[in-house]
């Protein structure tokens, strides 16, 4: 009777000692719920980050029981990032031991973790970090192609994972055109100039619009919350009343105010058209209002815009008919020279 308790004692103690690993190893599995790997910041979108600057990120994990290994897989895009380095992390005060390996052709970088003890962490610890160089612009996903935890016995620890982002954003604007309906025309006209702006960045933009007749600035306006990819007109009224006749056309000019950290001015500014500015009374510009005049007034005579023989600088006072009181200032201002 004794030996059959004894055995029937010695089977029990067998069986608690079975139901304990097991219970440890299904705790394991399946605790802590919620544990999650992630990239911390979840995006870095900061217009003044630039290319050749340096951006750091950390694979975090929010909660985990007994990890005794760590191991994933991030990938990036290689045209926008390359790693730089990347700093193991003391969790609980232990240093883990690492292995990794870094691709920047293709773009991932391969972590393993192993700690000398297995760690329980409950709040959010930073497992690496990961300095990356900035090569150009752009966008990418800091993506967990893969990522495994283990416990003690190398069994695998359920988790969640959590991607990164980062957008290098480009900030660019340009002058796309500038034209005027008039390449010539007299001295006191006032002359409509449109010039068109591109908004060729990734965020919206606020800037200044400066026109110019060679280096002289005719006025300035302000373009407020383009939108990427956007573009407007805007149109200046150049009143010439106050500059010098010249046998020389003037350059008409239009530059845009320079962005902080902009990719690219040079298209800036557009220098297209010129405009030439003649005395008043000076029909074939010449230089000089004399019978040439006349007589280039006298073809053009009663004719309107569509005319055969129609003649816009003939036209002085610009009524869209050429008749005798353009003739009356072309003698107003006979033999005036510029």
């Amino acid at each position: 009777m004794r030996e059959k308790t004894k055995k029937m004692l010695v089977i029990a103690a067998i069986l608690c000692v079975a139901l304990t690993i097991t219970g440890a190893t299904l705790f394991a599995q399946t605790s802590p719920s919620g544990t999650t790997l992630y990239v911390d910041p979840p995006s870095i979108e900061d217009p003044t980050i630039l290319p050749n600057d340096t951006i750091t990120i950390r694979i975090m994990i929010d909660s985990v029981v007994g990890m005794k290994n760590c191991e994933f897989n991030l990938t990036y895009s290689p045209k926008v990032l390359s790693v730089q380095r990347v700093t193991k992390r003391p969790v609980q005060g232990l240093y883990p031991r690492i292995n990794m390996g870094i691709d920047d052709i293709t773009g991932f970088i391969w972590v393993n973790l192993s700690y000398a003890n297995a760690v329980t962490i409950t709040t959010d610890t930073a497992l690496v970090e990961i300095e990356f160089f900035v090569k150009d612009y752009g966008t990418t996903p800091l993506h967990f192609d893969s990522s495994t935890l283990h416990d003690n016995l190398g069994q695998p620890i359920p988790h969640d994972k959590q991607d990164g982002f980062v957008r290098i954003f480009i900030r660019n604007i340009a002058v796309v055109s500038v034209s005027t309906n008039y390449t010539e025309t007299y001295v006191g006209r006032t002359i409509p100039v449109n010039v068109t702006v591109l908004n060729d960045g990734d965020i919206t933009e606020s800037f200044t619009v400066s026109l110019f007749y060679d280096t002289t600035l005719i006025s300035t306006q302000d373009v407020t919350n383009l939108p990427p990819k956007g573009n407007t007109t805007l149109t200046f009224d150049w009143n010439t009343g106050s500059v010098l006749p010249s046998l020389t056309p003037y350059t008409i000019k239009a530059e845009t105010s320079i962005l902080p950290h902009e990719a690219n001015v040079t298209d800036n500014t557009l220098v297209d058209g010129t405009v030439k500015l003649k005395i008043v009374g000076d029909v074939n510009g010449d230089g000089t209002v004399n019978i040439d005049d006349l007589v280039a007034w006298d073809a053009a005579y009663l004719t309107q815009p569509g005319n055969p023989n129609w003649n816009e600088q003939a036209d002085i006072n610009y009524d869209d008919i050429v008749d005798k009181a353009d003739a009356t200032i072309i003698i107003q201002h006979y033999k005036e020279t510029t």
